[in-house]
């Protein structure tokens, strides 16, 4: 369903969510009002808070309506296995979009499902997001997991120190 996959990559690239968290947010974990979705991080074996950026609002709700309050927001009809769903149909996608003309092995330049999760943090970092508060959004246990997108943000502080003694 076209409409569950859009919706997948959409909340993956505004919560930057790994996939198991992504596929397991179920009604009861999302709050529109504040605009918070609880995610559980199976990596960490964690839960912790993202925020749902006002251009998903109107989506979300929609799908909200359309289910009960235990049901996964992101569900295929007769899908025994979701995650596993999303791993068939998503690489097909992203390669189609992004992979040709790569050899299979390449790593390295394959965009991927976990890519979305990459894009959201580079571009927090390329928006001059506080790197501790990258940290916190992508529920990263260790700073230096995060660090490798401070890169991105090469004139991170310059405002700050521009407007430091005006």
């Amino acid at each position: 369903d076209d409409r569950q996959l859009t919706l997948f990559v959409k909340l993956a690239l505004c919560t930057g969510g790994r996939v198991s968290s992504i596929v397991n947010i179920r009604k009861k974990d999302i709050n529109l009002a504040t605009q918070v979705v609880n995610l559980k991080d199976f990596k960490m074996g964690t839960t912790y808070k993202a925020f749902i950026p006002d251009n998903l609002v109107d989506m979300l709700a929609k799908r909200l309506r359309e289910i009960k309050n235990d049901d996964e927001v992101i569900n295929v009809k007769g899908c025994k296995s979701l995650r596993s769903n999303i791993d068939k149909a998503m690489p097909l996608v992203l390669n189609k979009l992004f992979n040709q003309g790569l050899d299979k092995n390449d790593r390295k330049n394959r965009t991927v499902i976990h890519t979305l999760r990459h894009t959201f943090a580079s571009h927090l970092a390329i928006n001059g997001t506080p790197i501790f508060t990258i940290q916190k959004l992508l529920n990263h246990k260790d700073i230096a997991m995060t660090m490798r997108y401070a890169k991105l943000a090469p004139d991170s502080g310059r405002v700050q120190v521009n407007e430091l003694y005006k």
